[in-house]
């Protein structure tokens, strides 16, 4: 498959057009190179990962043991041979062996971490896209229906664990068209209606503390872009048959 090889710019200039073109009408083609993207992103970002509660000071621990039973003092090695010298500054197995083992296991864990958030994400991508094609099925895609942001926010309060961002962005093209909730995720959330050009787009949001800041992240699914994004504590996802641009400068206003 070209695709990996594109990704990884192994391919010759005219390979890349000729991709590029299939790209343009394949549709799966483009939601596998997306999904090949986003495992590499996750994968990147695993040193984001807090580590346990504890973990530097046992770390710190093992070493400070390590070097307590490898003394190293001028008076033991007066006198000594040049082979002694090196013997005493070698490491012991057992040290180098309890070094490898927690590297495995670091290794591990981020790796698991990778693969598992990874998952988690194509998880909510399919319920995101699932609950937008029911929004668009039903006679109306909100509950609250008002194109005053200072209406459609207070309507959240007690509905869901978190009042979603809400702008009245009429002047830059996205008209408000109001609110509703929605069961994502194992939770009820709050989800921000808004139109441009007769495209709905559905904007999710749930509370996400302890979470870090994070730019729009993009995907496909079903035939819809999706955009995912964490800002102050808060999930936010854009979903719409809208163009992945300017779903994306829907983002940079909220």
């Amino acid at each position: 498959m070209l695709i990996g090889a594109y990704r990884d710019e192994e391919l010759t200039a005219q390979e890349r057009r000729t991709l590029e073109a299939h790209l343009a009408t394949c549709p799966a083609c483009r939601e596998r190179l997306a999904d090949e993207d986003r495992v590499g992103r996750a994968i990147r970002e695993q040193a984001r990962y807090a580590s346990s509660v504890g973990l530097e000071g046992r770390v710190i621990g093992a070493l400070e043991r390590e070097k307590a039973e490898m003394p190293l003092e001028a008076s033991a090695l007066s006198g000594a041979s040049a082979g002694q010298v090196r013997s005493a500054l070698r490491p012991s197995w057992a040290g180098l062996a309890a070094t490898a083992v927690l590297a495995a296991a670091l290794s591990s864990a981020g790796t698991w971490w990778a693969v598992s958030s990874s998952g988690h994400v194509k998880a909510l991508e399919r319920e995101i896209a699932s609950a937008h094609i029911r929004s668009l099925l039903q006679e109306s895609p909100i509950q609250v229906a008002s194109s005053d942001q200072h209406t459609v926010r207070p309507w959240f309060a007690g509905r869901a664990d978190v009042a979603p961002m809400v702008r009245d962005l009429d002047v830059s093209g996205f008209a408000l068209l109001g609110g509703r909730l929605d069961f994502v995720d194992d939770r009820r959330v709050g989800v921000v209606v808004y139109t441009r050009r007769k495209h709905v787009i559905n904007v999710f949001a749930w509370a996400s503390p302890g979470a870090l800041d994070s730019a729009p992240s993009r995907s496909m699914r079903n035939g819809y872009n999706l955009l995912g994004w964490t800002r102050g504590g808060v999930a936010y996802w854009a979903i719409s048959d809208l163009n992945a641009d300017e779903l994306g400068e829907l983002a940079g206003l909220l």
